[in-house]
């Protein structure tokens, strides 16, 4: 009989130290968890890790004319840093170079030279809504990514 009661107080001890160790992997959004840092509730990671050689093309509301919609496609060449061309309808295009920062499992922003700043909320793996923000002016609109 008092080697059960030890087996069963070992037992205790053992379910105790699981039960209060935990055995979840944490705040998924948490850049601080190693285990599975870039995944969701949903199991989804949208946002890429990198932007580089891919091309965004995007789509907006012109501020001009809220009866037309603009298109406009930027083509990367790097990976979270490197150099970018803008191409918008009607417009000249410009370079210059950027930084890609994923800030969660589906947002990621690129920072480029231009001082504006580029938010991608990813709602499937190669689409989404855009905020671009420089001082000044800002826009929303849609996305696709090549890859």
């Amino acid at each position: 009989m008092q080697r059960i009661s030890r087996r069963l107080a070992i037992l205790a001890v053992c379910v105790a130290l699981v039960a209060l160790s935990g055995c979840g992997s944490g705040d998924p959004a948490d850049p601080q968890n190693n285990n599975n840092s870039n995944i969701n509730q949903n199991g989804s990671d949208l946002a890429p890790a990198s932007i580089g050689d891919n091309t965004i093309h995007g789509a907006f509301q012109s501020p001009h004319d809220p009866t037309v919609t603009l298109h406009f496609q930027i083509a990367t060449s790097g990976t979270t840093t490197g150099t970018y061309t803008y191409e918008e309808e009607n417009l000249p295009s410009n370079s210059g170079t950027y930084t890609w920062t994923k800030t969660a499992p589906n947002t990621a922003v690129i920072d480029t030279s231009n001082n504006g700043q580029l938010e991608l909320r990813y709602t499937a793996r190669q689409a989404g809504n855009y905020t671009y923000a420089r001082p000044g002016y800002d826009e929303e609109g849609t996305f696709t990514t090549d890859r």
